[in-house]
């Protein structure tokens, strides 16, 4: 069976950047952003879920670490990059609807997990699912959205990602207040309320597929030797233009550590330092992700469009700079004062700071990659991500904290001290990078002007 894939008016007038995106394009970017929320609510849940886990299991926050970073990261990094093949190749509405598929049934094991192995297990197989959304993601919007466009798509479809972790920590708290009232038993065998937070968050995934499939696939541009789609192709674009790559990289992946460990940890550190009950800390976090993480993802996604109408060709990196900059005073207001509102202020600042860097993270890489590469590129650059901010972020937390607390020390002070180190590295990778950025992306959107204006691209087919 066979689609007809269509050519979007971004990819019909790129290079005058000026064509409008249709309604549909919006829908499109809509259920992206969806998808990416559901695939945070089932990678977050764990973090609102580390006390009651911790206690029935008898982990450590060093293995905690390790459930929500590296096992999550391992596989999903490694199978990045074949997904991300496949994207520039293949049904990308489908390999969006495998992964979901994927991720949601391996949820769900984690409901029945009994062990620290069983559940490393669940959640390798959980980050293998979600590999497969976002170089399949950004293809699609790439090719629905201009360049001038595609800022504020990319941030929409970030904006999912801080709903599903707000909706993961409000939702959960909910189920987990409900679960803890009244137990859910499966035939005979009764669950624990966090084991059925995580059967519930499960379902969300399954109940998606079928709107996923409906995306229509937009014709791919015809290839040239700029912009073929093969993966040493992409790799040896970025072999030559290392410094831009390397220093946007660096500065992202300080950005999204924060993103992650703070998603990871923050409801144990408002639980455990803070004296809230689970439930309490995950509403009170999720309410202030429910309006930092859009207002800092939107906000984000403006700034860079609007500095890039202004000619600032490295408006992402720029964003990232500015994120970093306000996250360090942030973080240690919030560890130093006492409770009441000012510590809640400080931690709603620093999650808008944090969050407006998601979006210029993809929007900046975008920039200085060729269109037809990005499928290709993003799967390296997620695979690198991965490793070092999704991976090392909540483990580096969970292993200060366990060092930490042999002397007296707390979850607090390990957050802050995380968050200090990885920021001055992210600003000084980002200082140093604005050059050479600014002048990969001339380049590269000199090359996309080059191309014809009017072209109507053939259709092709696709399973």
């Amino acid at each position: 069976m066979t689609r007809q894939a269509y050519a979007p008016a971004a990819v019909l007038n790129r290079s005058a950047g000026l064509a409008r995106p249709s309604a549909y394009a919006w829908y499109v970017a809509t259920l992206l952003s969806a998808a990416h929320l559901v695939s945070f609510i089932d990678r977050f849940v764990m973090g609102l879920l580390v006390q009651p886990m911790r206690a029935s299991l008898g982990l450590t926050d060093g293995q905690i670490g390790l459930l929500q970073g590296v096992a999550f990261a391992l596989l999903y990094a490694v199978a990045g990059i074949p997904l991300g093949r496949l994207a520039d190749i293949g049904a990308r509405r489908v390999l969006i609807a495998c992964g979901m598929v994927v991720w949601s049934i391996a949820t769900a094991a984690c409901a029945f997990a009994g062990s620290f192995w069983s559940l490393f297990g669940a959640r390798l197989l959980v980050g293998v699912g979600e590999a497969a959304l976002v170089p399949a993601a950004m293809s699609i919007l790439a090719a629905y959205f201009t360049r001038r466009h595609l800022g504020r798509a990319l941030s929409l479809f970030t904006t999912g990602a801080a709903l599903g972790k707000t909706t993961a920590l409000i939702g959960g708290a909910a189920l987990l207040g409900l679960f803890l009232r009244h137990s859910l038993t499966i035939a005979t065998y009764a669950l624990l309320p966090w084991q059925s937070v995580f059967l519930v968050a499960s379902l969300l995934g399954l109940f998606l597929v079928p709107f996923i499939l409906t995306i229509v696939e937009p014709a791919r541009a015809p290839r040239t030797s700029f912009d073929g789609a093969r993966l040493r192709d992409a790799l040896d674009h970025i072999a030559r233009h290392a410094a831009p790559f390397a220093l946007h990289t660096i500065a992202a992946c300080s950005a999204i550590l924060l993103v992650q460990s703070f998603g990871a940890w923050s409801p144990a550190y408002f639980a455990r330092v803070r004296g809230y009950s689970v439930v309490d800390a995950g509403y009170l976090v999720g309410f202030i992700t429910l309006v930092t993480g859009p207002a800092g993802g939107l906000s984000g996604g403006w700034a860079v469009d609007r500095l890039a109408r202004a000619g600032v060709r490295e408006a992402a990196l720029v964003v990232i700079l500015s994120g970093l900059v306000i996250a360090v005073p942030s973080v240690l207001l919030l560890v130093v004062l006492p409770n009441g509102i000012l510590p809640l202020i400080a931690f709603a600042l620093l999650m808008f700071a944090v969050s407006a860097t998601a979006g210029p993270c993809l929007a900046g890489l975008a920039a200085i990659t060729p269109m037809l590469h990005r499928g290709a590129v993003t799967s390296v650059y997620m695979c690198v991500m991965t490793f070092v901010s999704v991976g090392l972020g909540p483990l580096l937390v969970g292993v200060a904290s366990d060092h930490l607390a042999k002397s007296g020390g707390s979850l607090g002070v390990a957050l802050a001290g995380v968050t200090v180190l990885v920021s001055l590295i992210g600003i000084a990778a980002a200082i140093a990078g604005r050059a050479p950025v600014r002048r990969l992306a001339a380049v590269v959107e000199t090359q996309a002007d080059a191309g014809p204006t009017s072209v109507i691209l053939p259709a092709s087919k696709e399973m």
